[in-house]
Parts: C-alpha cells; structure tokens; sequence
C-alpha cells in the first residue's frame, strides 16, 4: 500500500508559478490534504515554508489569498501560523472582490473573514471563499 505524503503548499505552489497547475487547483489541493491532516503536528510541515510571489497580477492574487487561507486555517485549528503570512507583500493594492456584481459588495465588506479583509480580498463568509473544511 503506498503512503501518501502531501507536499508543502510551497512546492505545490511552484507548479502554478510556472504555470503547470492552475492556482485554484493549488487551492483546492492544498484544502483536501488539511482536511486529511487530523492534527497540528502534521499540518504545520506543510504550510511552514514560504511560498513564492509572482510579478503577474493574477498569480500575485491567488498567492495573497493562500496567504489568507494559511491565516485563517491556522488560527481556527491551532497550527502554529508561519511567520511567512503576515509579510506585507501579501497585500493587494487593490481590492479583489470575488464577486465582481457591485450589489454584492456591502455583504462581501461585512462577511469575508479578517484574514482576507487585511489583504483586501473580499470573497464573503468561510464556505464562500474556501467552503467547508
């Protein structure tokens, strides 16, 4: 029986910075092996290491919101929050509203988390921006 072992957001991320694997794939990869991981110890090696910035907006993006999923993951389940999260560049320096309908906004400014809010990402409550995990 082969053993799965999960990679770290970090190096799973390289593959979307060279645009082998699209990001909300990286996401969504990263979100099922933190549902696999049951405890702290093991979930800690694989949001540890930095994950790497890109100069194209849209990769910029989606790398300002796995820094917010890392946050917000962290604190709720008691991880140890790398120190990599709270770097400034992980700021957008406009905000990204997930839903682009303007009546959406005031909702959006209300519900999303403020891990995502400090980044100026505003994709409204848990199970809109990263569902239930």
């Amino acid at each position: 029986m082969t053993v799965y072992i999960p990679p770290s957001l970090a190096e799973a991320w390289n593959s979307a910075i060279s645009r082998q694997t699209a990001p909300e794939m990286v996401l969504g990869n990263f979100l099922d092996d933190w549902r696999r991981l049951k405890n702290a110890t093991a979930r800690q090696p694989i949001v540890w290491q930095p994950i790497e910035d890109s100069q194209a907006l849209e990769l910029h993006r989606w790398a300002c919101f796995l820094a917010a999923t890392v946050e917000y993951l962290t604190v709720r389940d008691n991880v140890p929050t790398p120190s990599w999260v709270h770097w400034q560049c992980w700021t957008l320096e406009e905000p990204w509203f997930l839903i682009p309908h303007w009546k959406f906004r005031a909702w959006l400014l209300i519900a999303t988390p403020p891990p995502f809010k400090r980044r100026r990402i505003f994709g409204g409550d848990e199970t809109m921006l990263i569902g239930r995990v």
